[in-house]
Formats: structure tokens, sequence, C-alpha cells
């Protein structure tokens, strides 16, 4: 099965063909003005690599956010569009959970928690906990911190589990010296800048699909991340 992956969540447009989990290409710009200019010949670019037709595409997924808004929305009426042409599913997947995937494959031993931290803008951003040790959920009952609210940096710190941990994800830009000393001498939890992967995302798509393959695209509504998006 062929499935195309556009993660636009943040500045840069990731995308991806695979065929099951196999990677087969796979295409990645930075284009801090959005992702409109770039999709139509970017799939064009990647179905010419790997030497496929867009009619042998059977899956296509795209980033349900938060992220950035204009770039999430051009993503996914550009998957939704491309669905309903050719006919096929349409899938929208969480960066929280995409970079929750990537962060766990290279997670420590021995690490307590895992925060993922998107860049909400304005100076704030979202965050999501989860406990390493477990499946890929977001911890139940975590606060409104980890809520995916958009939140001061300085929240998140305040609120993080005791013990060793890491925190992951593009949001970590806002979380320097001066927002780390007011951690209140708490062990300071590695920081890891890290950006959502297409590659990463198509896997899980797939994942959800072969699990709940009736419910196709229903479920395809977006989340930018002023509120809570994390039931």
């Amino acid at each position: 099965m062929i499935h195309l992956a556009v993660e636009t969540s943040t500045e840069m447009t990731d995308m991806a063909l695979l065929s099951e989990n196999k990677l087969l290409v796979r295409l990645s710009i930075l284009r801090p003005g959005g992702a409109s200019e770039i999709l139509v010949p970017g799939l064009e670019t990647l179905l010419g690599m790997a030497g496929e037709k867009k009619e042998s595409i059977a899956l296509v997924s795209s980033s349900a956010g938060p992220g950035t808004y204009t770039s999430i929305r051009v993503g996914h009426l550009f998957c939704k569009g491309l669905a309903y042409a050719i006919r096929i599913p349409h899938l929208v997947v969480s960066p929280f959970l995409v970079l929750a995937e990537q962060a766990l494959a290279h997670a420590g031993r021995g690490e307590d928690y895992l925060v993922v931290l998107l860049d909400a803008r304005r100076g704030e951003v979202n965050a999501c906990l989860f406990d390493p040790s477990r499946s890929l959920f977001p911890l139940p009952g975590a606060g409104e911190v980890f809520s995916g609210r958009a939140v001061a940096p300085g929240r998140v710190l305040e609120a993080l589990p005791s013990g060793k941990g890491r925190i992951v994800g593009p949001g970590v830009v806002h979380l320097g010296d001066g927002v780390l000393q007011k951690d209140g001498g708490r062990e300071s939890p590695l920081l890891i800048h890290d950006l959502p992967r297409a590659e990463t995302m198509g896997r899980l798509a797939i994942r959800q699909w072969k699990v709940r393959p009736q419910e196709g695209g229903s479920d395809s509504s977006l989340l930018y991340g002023r509120d809570s998006v994390i039931a």
C-alpha cells in the first residue's frame, strides 16, 4: 500500500511516500512563508523519484495540529482534496504523537517522563506529558499545563514531574537559561530540539488505519492549540 504523508505543523514542510512501513522517498523544505507553493510540485517530485503514479496512492495523512495555523490548514486541505479526487482515506495525526514516537525510539533508560513541546507562537508553548515506560498515549489527568493548551514556558517547568526526563520538540527554543533557572533546583531535563517527520507520521497513520479501517477519514478535524486539545 502506497501512503502519502504530509507534515506541515512547523515551518518545515515535510512530505514522504511510504510502502507500508518502508520509506520510499522523502522531501523536506524550509518555507517560513507557508506550504502552499510546495505541496503540488513536491508531490510530483516524490512520485517521480519513487516511480509511482498519483493513482497508486492508497492512503494519505496530514497533521492534525496544533502548530503553524496557515500551514496546517493548507496541508490538511491539500490532502483532503487529493483523497477526494482519487477516492482514498484521509487520516490526521497529532504532532504530539509523532514527536513522542521519535523520542521514545531513542529514550534513555530510567527516564521518568517525556514532555513534547510545540511552539504556540506569541512566546507560548503547547505541552503534552508521556510516560516513557508505557504505550504511546498522553498521560490522563496531567493537568491544564499538559492539556495542549497554549501556556507560558515557565509553567511547563513548574509542573514537571519529579525525577529524570527529557523535553523534545520545536518549543524547546523557548526554554533558554533564564527560564530554566526558575526550576527551583530540580534536576534539569534534557532538552532536544526536534521536528515532527512525515515518515514517522505516515507509519502512525498506517498503524491507525489497520486498527480502525472502517473509520476512514471521518475524524479529520484540526487543532490549533489556543485551547485544550487533549481529552
